[in-house]
């Protein structure tokens, strides 16, 4: 999963919301001494996220749509479905939640803020470009998405145009967007149970 499944998957606990996006920059134990400083709540959403990222790299659903690019992508195959799954999410918003997409992300950017001073360097640069360049609203398009996987090419030197897969997605739309559906309700659910039982 990407930002934008993570962030959404974290409901209204901002801390959750916090620890979640903090993930990438957490490296080994949660409850190593350097985190210290983190609250309980922080540390859930980083336990939140690996768990997301364990489910989506072993449910079968999720393999299901890895083999539409293993031909053309190899082990990047998982990287683009990541990021195809954030545009899939934005496309079925109305399906997993009330809340209008349009008042969801600001209320996503201004609860991130109060967190800056615990941001390291690099996650505070990384958050300034998101809410600068409104990075949850980029996947709605192929515009958007064309600029993502730009992105992604400049940093996997040497392997495949990511770029392709866009066509690749809309010529198996439905079947990516069908197992999409399916896992996503599976995993909304285990979210939801994960951040009710860490209350």
């Amino acid at each position: 999963m990407n930002y934008l499944a993570h962030l959404f998957l974290s409901e209204q606990n901002e801390d959750i919301l916090f620890g979640n996006l903090l993930e990438d920059f957490i490296h080994g134990r949660v409850e190593h001494p350097r985190n210290q400083h983190l609250s309980a709540e922080i540390k859930n959403g980083i336990k939140l996220h690996r768990r997301i990222d364990t489910l989506t790299d072993t449910h079968e659903l999720v393999k299901d749509c890895k083999r539409v690019f293993s031909v053309s992508f190899g082990k990047y195959a998982s990287i683009v479905v990541d990021v195809l799954f954030d545009h899939f999410l934005i496309h079925n918003w109305k399906t997993f939640t009330n809340e209008d997409f349009e008042e969801f992300r600001p209320r996503v950017y201004q609860s991130l803020n109060k967190y800056i001073v615990f941001m390291p360097p690099e996650l505070t640069t990384l958050f300034n470009s998101m809410v600068k360049h409104d990075w949850l609203m980029a996947y709605t398009s192929d515009i958007g998405l064309d600029r993502a996987m730009s992105g992604l090419n400049s940093k996997i030197k040497s392997g495949p145009d990511m770029r392709l897969s866009i066509p690749i997605m809309h010529e198996n739309y439905d079947y990516l967007n069908s197992k999409f559906i399916d896992f996503f309700t599976i995993l909304q659910t285990y979210c939801h149970n994960f951040i009710l039982s860490h209350r």
